[in-house]
């Protein structure tokens, strides 16, 4: 528990919260950056500096202090120059460390597959459009050959599979006798070659993941627990301190 920076950082946000409730805490953190701490605290993904200066703007208090606070629960001595830096750069290399997932790089957004799912499923064509896979340059049409229209028909194929068929690129890939990664590969050149033509933006859009809802859910169970601890160690200080004023009242 000691050099569990996640716990320590949960900790700190609940004793930093003040009179924030955590359904305001929730609306201040936004779903990106709530998904994001949600996933780091899950051990899904780490915590970058931009999503951890986020977290402080939502509590109110300076990046700095939090960062500062963080690495003082821990028993480390954060920089003075940049203690934010420092200490998301020291959680980060213990989430590389210890985490089963960091290999694999779990992203903390949505693939374009999801979004499309999601949003944009009725706008994609069951027929393949007349599209081809090539650098966006100016010459593109250059590079307009049967070659690039074929590969890119292989790939808006799968496409449709994950989208309209809710395969996984792992299943989508067997089929096709390659590997889930080179499919999911294939269908994301895809997607952002489609969109592109469609004018539709797949960056940065807030939808959650399979098991995301649970993430943000435990996340918020933690920092309850972690206030009922807070009100019972004061309770237990409470009845201590009486015991003692009474104990000198009797003598």
């Amino acid at each position: 528990m000691k050099w569990d920076f996640r716990h320590h950082l949960l900790t700190q946000l609940e004793m930093l919260r003040g009179n924030i409730s955590h359904e305001e805490f929730s609306e201040r953190l936004g779903d990106v950056t709530e998904r994001c701490l949600a996933r780091y605290i899950a051990g899904k993904s780490h915590l970058t500096e931009s999503e951890f200066r986020d977290v402080a703007k939502a509590l109110s208090i300076d990046a700095q202090v939090l960062a500062s606070a963080w690495a003082s629960s821990l028993g480390l001595r954060a920089s003075s120059k940049d203690a934010v830096s420092w200490m998301v750069s020291r959680a980060y290399r213990r989430w590389r460390q210890h985490s089963r997932v960091a290999d694999r790089a779990v992203p903390s957004h949505p693939s374009p597959m999801a979004i499309i799912r999601a949003k944009y499923a009725d706008r994609l064509p069951i027929q393949t459009p007349p599209l081809w896979f090539g650098p966006y340059s100016r010459c593109e049409k250059e590079r307009d050959t049967p070659v690039n229209r074929a590969r890119f028909a292989r790939a808006y194929e799968m496409l449709v599979e994950s989208v309209h068929g809710g395969l996984s690129a792992r299943d989508i890939g067997a089929l096709r006798g390659i590997s889930g990664e080179r499919a999911r590969q294939l269908m994301v050149c895809a997607a952002y070659t489609w969109a592109r033509r469609e004018r539709i933006d797949l960056a940065g859009k807030s939808l959650p993941f399979k098991n995301e809802a649970g993430f943000v859910k435990n996340l918020y169970a933690g920092l309850r627990f972690f206030a009922q601890q807070q009100f019972n160690d004061l309770a237990t200080q409470g009845l201590m301190k009486g015991s003692v004023t009474n104990g000198d009242q009797v003598r």
